[in-house]
Parts: structure tokens; sequence; C-alpha cells
């Protein structure tokens, strides 16, 4: 998602949110272990890509919005999120009724945007429901 000319502190700061993501799913793995259930190591993968995805997106999108749109390098960086975004999307319904009965949900719905982010989780509870 990054290239090589991104300014040091902008890269750090897209570096610090997509490992605390990382550390939000494990957290999160870790409760639902905690309660009994186990989930597979393929779906937390899917799950911390999501969400890292989602955070660096957004600093990257913060980033464009207080530099200013000038950067050539800021603003290929910013498409390329934006690009794997529509493609992780494809693979977003499937992933949520792996982790319908996960806290871990919410965190992957809220963090891409996409367009199924207002309908009803498979599990049919949660702040996923049809507004």
């Amino acid at each position: 998602m990054l290239a090589k000319d991104l300014d040091g502190g902008l890269e750090a700061a897209v570096h610090g949110a997509t490992r605390s993501s990382a550390w939000w799913v494990g957290v999160f793995a870790v409760i639902h272990h905690e309660s009994g259930r186990s989930a597979s190591l393929e779906m937390l993968q899917s799950a911390a890509r999501a969400v890292a995805l989602g955070t660096g997106m957004r600093v990257l999108r913060a980033a464009l919005r207080t530099r200013g749109e000038d950067s050539a390098v800021l603003r290929a960086a910013y498409c390329r999120a934006v690009a794997e975004t529509v493609v992780l999307e494809a693979s977003l319904p499937q992933l949520l009724g792996e982790i319908g009965g996960m806290r871990l949900t919410d965190l992957v719905t809220t963090s891409v945007p996409w367009r199924g982010q207002f309908t009803k989780y498979q599990s049919g509870t949660g702040a996923g429901q049809v507004e």
C-alpha cells in the first residue's frame, strides 16, 4: 500500500495504525477463545487484513486532507489502498459469516468502507442491523 518515497513520519503513522489493528483483532480473538470457541488462523488473518487496511487508509485520507493533494506519492498510496478495499469487499460477506458471533464483527465492518456496511450480519445482531 505504501510507496518508497512516502514521508517517513506518515509511513510510521500508517505502520502504527495497522499494527494496532492487528493487535485489536488478536484481543477480540482471545476474548472469543476464552468463551470456549476457537477461530481459524485464516479467518483471523482475513480480519486483521481488513481492519489494518481500513485504518491505514484512514491515516492516508487524513494526510491528504491536511497536507493537500499536491503530493503524487501520497495520492498514489491512497489510491492503492482504495483499490485494495474494492478487492477485499468481495470477501467480506463470507468473512462476516464466519465471525458473525464474535465481537470482531463490529471492528471489521466499521474499519473498511464497503457497500454492504448497513446490511444485517448473518447472525442478525449488532450494529449492522438495517437502519
